[in-house]
């Protein structure tokens, strides 16, 4: 392979394609499975074609957590007219499905970092419960 060949795989290759790939192979093999190595190989690529888009593995995992998330977790963000209780409810068990959604979701996402999606959406919550639920006369959560 010349190196143009090697630099045109890796300008074809973008961060979505290997998260999807990784997403299949993970479900496939699971967490402990899941290496860079099988990744190249599904991707047809190189293994540091791979850290092209990936600083290391910890960051496509990252970038996997994140992408459950946005994929399936769908009531993370309370809604003007939600409810504390009905929220607290609908978003416990939304992000209970996002972590199911794929083989050792919960796995994945308990070593992550957050990144400014989850952070933006950690704000919305705090804010609404500091709102909604922890004022005054709010009644308790029995």
């Amino acid at each position: 392979m010349f190196i143009s060949d090697k630099v045109s795989s890796m300008t074809k290759l973008q961060p979505n394609t290997v998260i999807r790939a990784a997403l299949d192979l993970l479900n496939e093999v699971g967490v402990d499975g899941l290496t860079t190595r099988k990744l190249a190989e599904r991707l047809g690529v190189q293994q540091p074609a791979l850290y092209w888009h990936f600083r290391n593995k910890r960051a496509l995992l990252d970038a996997l957590a994140e992408a459950m998330l946005a994929e399936n977790h769908t009531h993370s963000v309370p809604r003007a007219d939600d409810d504390w209780r009905s929220f607290l409810i609908g978003n416990a068990r939304s992000f209970r499905q996002a972590l199911l959604a794929y083989r050792d979701g919960a796995r994945i996402h308990a070593g992550t970092r957050p990144g400014a999606p989850q952070m933006e959406t950690a704000d919305a919550q705090l804010r609404f419960s500091a709102r909604r639920v922890f004022r005054p006369g709010t009644p308790s959560m029995r």
